[in-house]
């Protein structure tokens, strides 16, 4: 089950310390699209029988954080907001954080990052602005010419240049993928000749929330996602154990050639195999 290009002397080292707290990526991991994926509600629910915390953290900023709660709870999966992590609302944080007074953005995305920006008391403008000081960008399925040209306008004018993730892509049902939010972030980066802030993995700012909100330290988590350049690297970055699900973007075969800090602990199908290879087990 384990690719024989998996460093093995990290997986012997997942016996050493119990895992208490798991973060799922949700995209490829736990559903495809609106499809839940095999076993995805069976695990997170014997998880948590066993004492695990479960955590869900996604690069996706389409959704707010209650929407992908109600999403999760709707198949099965009991989820409160707090259970969740997005890059739109890790985005909307960064930006309270560093301007206590209050600043405004231009966005390049959907309901769910301008919900985030708006509840962290971020002025968001239009294309019509003079000025801003963030242009704050992610996946918008609504994505045109004029956004872009906004969007450059206002960079080139003196706003910093805010990605939520660079995802290429995202898959849905049926193994197919759509164009993801770095497809946009890209465009606006070679427009603007400006390269962004980017807070979504493989960045740790939203994973490192998510575990000093637990009470947890990096080698006592597991982080299970389905691409090696987001996912795992990021776990690896931080110390955590990494699970590389193959019912998403990248494939078994993509491991070889990766880098070596995008090396998962171990390669699974199913997400069942996580309770198999005792991973959750005193």
């Amino acid at each position: 089950m384990v690719n024989s290009s998996v460093n093995q002397e990290r997986r012997r080292d997942l016996t050493k310390i119990p895992p208490k707290i798991y973060i799922f990526d949700l995209d490829g991991v736990i559903y495809r699209g609106s499809e839940p994926l095999p076993h995805a509600s069976d695990v997170v629910s014997e998880l948590r029988n066993r004492g695990r915390a479960v955590y869900f953290l996604t690069n996706n900023s389409t959704r707010s954080r209650n929407d992908y709660a109600s999403k999760l709870s709707g198949m099965g999966i009991h989820t409160k907001p707090s259970d969740v992590m997005t890059s739109a609302y890790a985005t909307a944080l960064f930006l309270k954080h560093k301007n206590v007074n209050g600043v405004s953005a231009y966005v390049v995305g959907e309901d769910g990052l301008r919900k985030e920006l708006r509840d962290a008391g971020i002025k968001i403008l239009g294309s019509d602005a003079s000025s801003v000081d963030y242009v704050v960008a992610g996946l918008d399925r609504s994505f045109d010419y004029d956004k872009l040209a906004a969007a450059q306008r206002l960079i080139i004018g003196g706003a910093v240049f805010v990605a939520t993730n660079r995802d290429p892509t995202f898959p849905i049902e049926n193994g197919a993928v759509l164009p993801g939010g770095g497809s946009i972030v890209s465009a606006i980066e070679t427009a603007s000749g400006t390269t962004p802030i980017v807070i979504g993995k493989p960045e740790t700012y939203c994973v490192q929330m998510i575990l000093e909100s637990a009470g947890c330290s990096a080698d006592e988590a597991v982080m299970v996602g389905d691409r090696l350049d987001t996912d795992i690297m990021m776990g690896n970055r931080v110390g955590m154990k990494t699970a590389f699900v193959l019912t998403g973007v990248c494939d078994r075969d993509d491991i070889p050639n990766a880098p070596s800090d995008m090396h998962p602990n171990i390669v699974i199908s199913d997400l069942i195999e996580l309770l198999d290879e005792g991973w959750a087990s005193n």
